[in-house]
């Protein structure tokens, strides 16, 4: 029942109710105080001598009079005023606590009628808090809070979306055109049609790793994996799938030694981290360029150190370098062959497995990423193996 009726309303009723019971209560105590001590204390009869002239007949006849008043009719009056000053303070404090109660709660009002303004093409509204260090003050700034990061997250998702739609209408564009191409001749030679057919198989294959890449990185999918990984051995096989592209751009790489670290988790996710890492190393150096890889035991944890002397990361950009899609120079990155997608997943397989990425770089000059991984104590880790 209270439920349908409003908070305005129902504080205002329970202000009421305390005041009703508190008024009752005094006006008791105060009415059986005054009878109790003022009116049974006086006199019942009142005597006074004074002379009384009669008329008619009896007008010789003189006498002392003796004349009683009651009071009864004086006490009836007293609880009557009483009882009426007791209604006039209930409505009166009632009113008051309706206003009040509406001013109090005009700031929830204004997060209503700001809440219902919002739709999903408008995000821009947020309630004026005017300085309240109130409870209402701090639901308007935590209001005000999420409303800004859901902000941010529905441009992100926005950005997501279009760049998703962009990169998958690149290669179906590409197909396209050259089967149009193809259909203009009637009889196209082999070589044309082997180089159509390569054409449609590389952009196939670059649909199929998008898409493979965007399940990774949205499936909630998981199980649970508790392997025990060399991050040497991981290394090593990155450095293996990567040789020829090192040995075409002639670059030096240098992997610490780092005996007995291991890491615990998915062997499959934690060697797509950091062969994403590796594969971006090679891709953006520039020629003759190095890569020197790390790793040491600190404080529980264990810290991989990466660093190449490519392209750099310019220090506005940074932070937004593991947003899905985005890429520091579109036209190089996909020229590589890059979706946007290499560094977001290495972020979201290290956090699935307790860890975090940070970088530091310096434009033409150097990248420096330092992945850091909860030291092997066999732990549980939900993670993705599909």
């Amino acid at each position: 029942m209270l439920k349908k009726i409003s908070l305005r309303m129902r504080l205002t009723l329970l202000s009421a109710m305390v005041m009703a019971g508190a008024a009752v209560i005094l006006t008791c105590v105060f009415l059986f105080g005054a009878d109790r001590i003022f009116v049974r204390n006086l006199p019942q009869e009142f005597i006074g001598s004074s002379e009384i002239t009669l008329s008619g007949a009896a007008a010789e006849d003189m006498e002392l009079a003796s004349v009683t008043f009651t009071i009864k009719e004086a006490g009836n009056r007293f609880n009557l005023w009483g009882t009426a000053g007791l209604i006039l303070v209930l409505i009166l404090g009632t009113a008051a606590a309706w206003l009040v109660a509406g001013r109090a709660l005009q700031p929830l009002e204004e997060l209503s009628d700001t809440i219902e303004e919002i739709s999903g093409n408008d995000l821009s509204h947020r309630v004026e808090i005017r300085d309240r260090q109130d409870e209402i003050g701090r639901l308007a700034r935590s209001f005000n809070l999420m409303m800004d990061k859901v902000s941010a997250s529905f441009e992100r998702q926005k950005r997501f979306s279009a760049s998703a739609a962009h990169e998958l209408k690149t290669p179906l564009a590409t197909i396209a055109v050259n089967l149009d191409v193809l259909a203009l001749e009637e009889a196209p030679p082999a070589a044309r049609l082997e180089k159509v057919l390569k054409v449609i198989r590389t952009n196939n294959e670059r649909m199929i790793r998008l898409v493979d890449d965007l399940f990774r990185l949205t499936s909630e999918n998981g199980s649970i994996v508790n392997e025990e990984v060399s991050l040497e051995e991981l290394l090593a096989e990155s450095a293996e799938e990567l040789s020829r592209p090192i040995q075409e751009k002639h670059l030096t790489v240098s992997i610490g030694s780092m005996p007995g670290l291991k890491l615990t988790g998915s062997r499959v996710m934690l060697s797509r981290a950091v062969g994403n890492l590796f594969e971006n190393a090679v891709k953006y150096n520039r020629d003759y360029g190095t890569i020197s890889i790390s790793a040491r035991k600190e404080a529980g944890k264990i810290i991989m150190r990466m660093a190449d002397t490519g392209i750099g990361i310019p220090k506005e950009e940074i932070s937004r370098i593991f947003e899905p899609f985005y890429r520091v120079d579109k036209s190089r990155s996909r020229a590589m062959g890059g979706s946007g997608l290499g560094l977001p997943l290495v972020k979201d397989i290290l956090e699935k497995h307790g860890g975090n990425i940070t970088v530091k770089s310096t434009p033409d000059e150097s990248t420096v990423f330092i992945l850091e991984f909860p030291e092997n104590n066999f732990q549980e880790y939900v993670v993705d193996t599909e």
